[in-house]
């Protein structure tokens, strides 16, 4: 029954974490330390390989529709790949109950900032978005497969910036850190939520393979059964994710985090509070 509860994990947290643009990572990492009793760093190591799976799978379907800013995603993984390795060399070093609560903690202040945030226009094809940025130093213009337009502007040397401490929480929590990421790039820089997810992603699949070679190097990952059925059901789940999202009105995408990531965090607090 626990092999086939990986796999529908799996295939739930790669659906819902492309489609949010987050890889799945802040799902099925605080459900492993709930439901499965597993070390934080095996869990970390385990997800973070499963993550990277699921976000080349993403992407791959996220090529096919045309609405990845590839410039944006090389900037992004570039910067976090550094972190990305020393996440994973760090988590070790952190007491278990201590690892629930920061990782609660984490998952809160997302839930807030979804809570509190302004609304997002259904659309941002066509036109230029408003944000909070104003400085703004370069512009895109992406055509989508079904021939939709997106243009914005932000700057990108913040955009870029802020993915270095991205890729550290990524690889010590082993979410990835997309899910951080896509709010941000829609709320602060001006990002199409289709198009911030997606490039969010692309991000995702090259930094979070670095920082899973590195958890592997470390003994980190647990090969079987947790990555290969999770690893397999992530898969599936990401293309199903990705054609989902194509589909889905932007501010239901972000909306659709909040209920999960609060709940969440909310028990990983209690756990490790209780020791």
């Amino acid at each position: 029954m626990d092999l086939i509860w990986l796999v529908l994990l799996g295939i739930g947290t790669g659906a819902y974490g492309v489609l949010v643009g987050a890889g799945g990572g802040f799902i099925l990492g605080p459900m492993l330390l709930l439901f499965f009793d597993m070390e934080p760093e095996v869990v970390a190591g385990t997800v973070l390989a499963s993550v990277a799976i699921n976000s080349i799978s993403g992407t791959s379907a996220y090529r096919a529709m045309k609405i990845i800013d590839y410039r944006s995603g090389l900037l992004f993984a570039a910067a976090a790949v550094p972190g990305s390795v020393l996440g994973a060399l760090g988590v070790g070093a952190v007491a278990p109950s201590t690892f629930r609560i920061l990782f609660g903690v984490v998952l809160l202040l997302l839930s807030a900032q979804l809570a509190f945030r302004p609304n997002i226009p259904e659309s941002n094809r066509t036109e230029t978005p408003t944000h909070r940025i104003s400085a703004t130093v370069r512009s895109r213009r992406i055509v989508s497969e079904d021939g939709g337009e997106y243009r914005y502007e932000f700057n990108e040397m913040l955009a870029t910036s802020f993915n270095v401490i991205l890729g550290f929480i990524s690889s010590f929590f082993g979410t990835g850190g997309g899910f951080i990421r896509t709010p941000i790039l829609v709320s602060a820089f001006g990002f199409p939520v289709h198009v911030a997810a997606a490039t969010s992603v692309f991000a995702l699949a090259i930094y979070t393979t670095a920082g899973a070679l590195t958890h592997t190097a470390l003994g980190h990952v647990e090969w079987w059964p947790t990555f290969a059925l999770t690893g397999a059901g992530l898969v599936l789940g990401g293309q199903i994710g990705a054609r989902i999202a194509g589909r889905t009105t932007g501010p239901w995408i972000l909306r659709l985090l909040l209920v999960v990531v609060l709940f969440l965090g909310v028990r990983l607090i209690w756990q490790g509070a209780l020791g």
